[in-house]
Order: C-alpha cells, then sequence, then structure tokens
C-alpha cells in the first residue's frame, strides 16, 4: 500500500497543473480604458493554471466580468494574449486576442449579447 501511494504522489508530480513562473510579470492591476466606452478603471490579472490568467474588468465598460486567457511567446519581448471563446454571463460571449510589452496591454475582443456583435479594445498601463 505504501509503495502504491508513493508511486502515485510521484505521478501526480509529473501531471500537476502549477502555475508556469514565466507568466508572472503580466500578473497585476493595471489603469485601463475601454476606447470609446469607458475609464479609466482597474483591469487586474490574477494566475490561473499553467500559462492561463483570469481577466477580471468591465470588458463593455460597463459591467464587471472575469475570463480567462493563455499567454504564448513567453520568452520574447512581446506576450501573445488569447481569450478563447467562453460565455461569462448568461446571452454573452466573448473571444479575443491581445499583446503585453513593456507593462503595457493591449486587448481586442468581440462580445456578443443578446444576439448583438460589439467590437472593443482595452489599452492599459501595470501600475
Amino acid at each position: 500500500m505504501f509503495r502504491f501511494i508513493f508511486f502515485l504522489g510521484i505521478l501526480m508530480s509529473f501531471f500537476s497543473c502549477g502555475i508556469d513562473e514565466e507568466v508572472i510579470p503580466v500578473v497585476g492591476i493595471y489603469r485601463t480604458h475601454v476606447l470609446g466606452v469607458a475609464g479609466p478603471f482597474d483591469l487586474i490579472i490574477s494566475t490561473h493554471t499553467g500559462d492561463n490568467v483570469l481577466i477580471e474588468a468591465p470588458f463593455d465598460g460597463e459591467n464587471w466580468m472575469i475570463v480567462e486567457a493563455d499567454l504564448d511567446d513567453k520568452d520574447e519581448r512581446v506576450i501573445d494574449i488569447d481569450i478563447p471563446k467562453q460565455t461569462p454571463e448568461n446571452n454573452m460571449t466573448i473571444k479575443g486576442d491581445g499583446f503585453y510589452s513593456d507593462r503595457t496591454l493591449e486587448l481586442s475582443y468581440c462580445i456578443i449579447q443578446n444576439g448583438i456583435k460589439k467590437d472593443y479594445t482595452i489599452v492599459a498601463s501595470k501600475r
């Protein structure tokens, strides 16, 4: 029994979903504007799993929501951000992409709510 538990513990350590240390520079609080809609406000990015982060912001300029994003090209000066299609609220989907470079973040995304599609862009500077 002890061998089984020991083997299981080692196996789990190989497949754990820890946080990728390369995403840490992106994590933080940003001073943010949604172009043509609203601002300034604080956008918050926190670690999630691996190279995924959670972003909390009023993506439509009014309603706060949390979306998950994937970070790529972490070894380069510019980090690509992908917001896969997801449904943070009822009757609303969001999908987009963006980049992070030198304490600056830009996200371009589309929100479809009740069949109405709107495109937005967020520009943010890390505090």
